[in-house]
């Protein structure tokens, strides 16, 4: 048995080393890379100025791969003829999005709302850096999912969805000339949260905001009992789990407050206005509406602290206030 291991192990490392004297050499497949243009639309001379400037692939013309692909997780599409996941009487298919070719006609109207809208409220280099590199300019983009009586259940459009390191716009045709300022309002603000609070929080300008953060007492924010006391601090958050959490919570909520409100609305005094004044039902739209009045920031320290994150934010490239403003009527 002792020698039949060793005849063994020996076919083993002979068949390793032996590779009949082939060797192994580079591929001669290009690199995959889209190919922009992908048309000759007054539009695409744009969008292959977004490539060259920024290395972002605007894309209006795509394939199932270059939408549902989720890198190591499942399939993103929704497919028609999944299997049942249980064994029971009602049958449960898989679910996923929907995304269609947009109308071209309209791409280069899609295009420039989500510039005015998104990216040029963003230098640059940090698009460059930070901005994923593959944008679909599609029709539609909806959730869809079968339910046990094999009906097909379709959510309405969304205006966007982020996949993987793909971001997935709807809007691709007539529609995008009937989006309503209160369509553009949500968007907006959905939007900036994501690339904000998401995208370009390792990115912050963490020494410019020492100053910021020193205004408020981050111990306090660790104990319920100074509750009363956490808007005098200039704390908008909850009770938290550490001061380091306190700290990037706080950041968060200040970038929420600002590009969520127009600055009207966070000045304004909340308990002077009633019905039937057409504020009245406005006010309701903000969280954050009168947080910059005295009757709220009693100790003035949310609007210190407001100054020096928009300050901190300007320096860095990023105007707050500015982006607040976007479609307030």
């Amino acid at each position: 048995m002792r020698y039949f291991l060793i005849i063994i192990l020996g076919l083993f490392l002979w068949t390793g080393c032996n590779d009949d004297d082939e060797k192994l050499t580079p591929s001669t497949e290009p690199e995959f890379r889209y190919v922009l243009p992908q048309g000759n639309h007054d539009y695409d001379t744009k969008i292959v100025n977004w490539y060259e400037d920024c290395g972002i692939y605007f894309l209006y013309k795509f394939e199932d791969k270059d939408v549902y692909y989720n890198e190591n997780d499942r399939w993103a599409g929704f497919v028609d003829d999944t299997m049942r996941v249980n064994d029971g009487e009602l049958a449960f298919y898989n679910s996923g999005l929907r995304v269609e070719l947009p109308d071209e006609e309209y791409v280069g109207k899609q295009l420039e709302w989500i510039e005015k809208l998104f990216l040029n409220h963003y230098s640059k280099e940090l698009l460059k850096k930070k901005m994923v590199k593959k944008v679909i300019l599609a029709k539609n983009v909806t959730y869809c999912y079968r339910l046990g009586n094999k009906n097909l259940s379709e959510q309405e459009r969304d205006y966007f969805n982020n996949i993987a390191n793909t971001l997935i716009f709807s809007h691709g045709d007539a529609s995008v000339e009937d989006l309503t300022n209160e369509d553009l309002l949500e968007m907006k603000n959905e939007l900036h949260l994501w690339m904000l609070t998401e995208k370009l929080v390792d990115d912050y300008p963490m020494a410019e905001l020492e100053d910021f953060l020193s205004v408020t007492d981050y111990s306090k924010t660790l104990s319920a009992d100074y509750y009363e006391e956490w808007m005098a601090e200039g704390w908008l958050g909850r009770l938290a789990n550490s001061e380091e959490a306190a700290r990037s919570e706080d950041i968060r909520n200040y970038v929420e407050m600002i590009i969520t409100t127009p600055k009207e609305m966070l000045e304004i005094d909340v308990n002077s206005i009633s019905y039937p004044d057409p504020l009245f039902w406005v006010i309701g739209d903000y969280d954050y509406a009168g947080f910059l009045h005295p009757s709220m920031d009693v100790a003035g320290n949310i609007k210190k602290k407001y100054d020096l994150i928009v300050a901190a934010f300007k320096d860095w490239g990023v105007d707050l206030p500015v982006i607040g403003e976007l479609y307030y009527e």
